[in-house]
């Protein structure tokens, strides 16, 4: 069993026994103190505040299970800002005039510690990423949340189309965009050549996208290995290090990867995997787009893509045409599908007929 594996089943059910634990003891508590305030209390008040605070104590919970990876760096942060929220509260409390009414008073009181502490913690937590805590070990963030993750390749950011396989819900949990992969995004993107610069743009456009998706939590990790000078080998020392899942397009770092025994998805074998199964002998209806590497061939495609070579197809291009698949062959690159069109076949088959029916004249001697 991996270490996030472990935590799932270890940590959560202790967590969900905390949070029960802690709505029980606050709805207890809150019922408690009610009648200690006013023992003379009516049971149908008292019934409204016990349910008072336990749907308090609910919403304190659901507050906490929302909040994510939140580590030792924002939590001091947090909770400094919030104390110098009220504190400034209370500073102010004291300028107020004494002509006030106890009731003017305490609702003045209530709204600056309310305002005041909001605002302290969110600015506390908006400006937490830019305070260095890298040489105290307990608030820095752990690397256990690490292990498992996907690592992704500049291919994949660049190709764009696990943007739509995240928002599908297929791909969950941390995916993680190192920062030398970025760095390549980069200098591709201030490449004097016009498609390097356009994939470089692309890629950090998709970048972007990816941080939006509601699906996973994207982080950018800043760590480098400064041995090895290739990004491909930075990338496999990085799914290594914390046993990742590596996603790239690249058909060649995948097969490096399966030979280092890292775990790869690679999008072009899924989309491989999700194409329709043409089987031969099997009539299909498409358009003849151009011709083909030999003679007399014409080219056609599927739906999802799938190239299909027509035979004796080349004088019908541009037009649709009705075909029956004769072999299918499964290559590395990708599958391709052979096909006649009957009625030529049966034209040529009916043509030998007729010759071969033909009376011939006896040669002369």
């Amino acid at each position: 069993m991996n270490r996030p594996e472990a935590k799932l089943n270890g940590k959560i059910p202790f967590l969900r026994v905390v949070r029960l634990l802690f709505i029980i003891i606050t709805t207890f508590l809150t019922h408690l103190l009610a009648l200690k305030i006013n023992p003379n209390i009516l049971y149908t008040e008292l019934s409204t505040i016990t349910i008072s605070g336990f749907i308090i104590a609910v919403i304190i919970v659901f507050i906490e299970s929302q909040i994510r990876d939140a580590f030792p760096q924002e939590l001091v942060v947090g909770l400094f800002g919030l104390l110098c929220g009220l504190s400034t509260a209370a500073l102010i409390q004291t300028a107020l005039p004494d002509t006030l009414d106890t009731t003017t008073k305490d609702i003045t009181r209530l709204s600056l510690h309310l305002f005041l502490g909001f605002f302290g913690i969110t600015i506390g937590l908006r400006y937490a990423h830019r305070l260095d805590f890298s040489v105290t070990k307990f608030l820095t963030r752990s690397e256990d949340r690490l292990f498992g993750a996907t690592i992704v390749d500049t291919s994949a950011l660049i190709d764009g189309r696990m943007v739509e396989i995240a928002d599908a819900g297929f791909l969950t949990g941390l995916i993680i965009i190192p920062s030398f992969v970025i760095q390549e995004l980069q200098s591709l993107a201030d490449s004097q050549d016009h498609l390097k610069r356009s994939k470089g743009r692309r890629g950090l456009d998709i970048s972007k996208r990816l941080q939006n998706c509601s699906n996973c939590e994207v982080e950018l990790l800043d760590e480098d290995f400064p041995n090895c000078k290739e990004v491909d080998k930075k990338l496999l020392a990085l799914a290594k290090k914390y046993e990742g899942i590596l996603l790239t397009m690249d058909f060649n770092l995948n097969k490096v990867a399966e030979l280092e025994e890292v775990s790869v998805l690679n999008i072009n074998q899924l989309t491989q995997a999700l194409r329709t199964v043409v089987l031969p002998g099997e009539e299909l209806r498409l358009q003849l787009l151009r011709e083909g590497k030999e003679p007399g061939q014409g080219i056609g495609y599927l739906d999802d893509g799938t190239m299909v070579v027509v035979e004796q197809g080349r004088s019908l291009i541009g037009n649709t045409v009705d075909v029956i698949v004769s072999s299918v062959l499964q290559t590395s690159a990708g599958r391709m599908v052979f096909a006649k069109i009957p009625s030529l076949n049966h034209t040529a088959n009916h043509e030998i007929d007729t010759a071969s029916s033909e009376p011939t004249e006896p040669k002369r001697q």
